[in-house]
């Protein structure tokens, strides 16, 4: 084998960034926005029903009906959330956590969100 010279490590200095594997920056996306996306997917394709639009897309039925369910929230609650913006580029709020406001009256809808999100940051 070679000896180790100054050229050697030199070259190893500069192509050091070569070799490392960069991860790649995860971001999250708003519910909400997602939500929007596949209730237009699902009129622009003419799905018959959200069971065959979740076929399409490869996931559950029981999966694509929570994500829309979000649709149901107050203008108010929907707002709030778009605020957030999208991509998120940390986990703000996921689908899963303004699931259960989505059931509630919509006069309580908007100052539990409200908590929700002060309470995750």
């Amino acid at each position: 084998m070679a000896e180790r010279t100054i050229i050697w490590d030199a070259f190893d200095y500069v192509f050091e960034a070569d070799r490392r594997v960069i991860k790649p920056i995860r971001t999250y996306r708003n519910p909400i926005f997602l939500a929007r996306e596949w209730a237009d997917a699902m009129h622009a394709g003419d799905f018959r029903s959200r069971r065959a639009f979740a076929k399409a897309i490869g996931l559950s039925h029981t999966r694509v009906s929570q994500v829309l369910a979000l649709l149901r929230l107050c203008p108010s609650a929907v707002k709030r959330l778009e605020a957030l913006e999208d991509p998120l580029s940390a986990k703000a709020v996921t689908e899963r956590m303004p699931r259960p406001i989505a059931m509630l009256p919509k006069r309580e809808q908007e100052s539990k969100l409200k908590n929700l999100l002060i309470v995750k940051r």
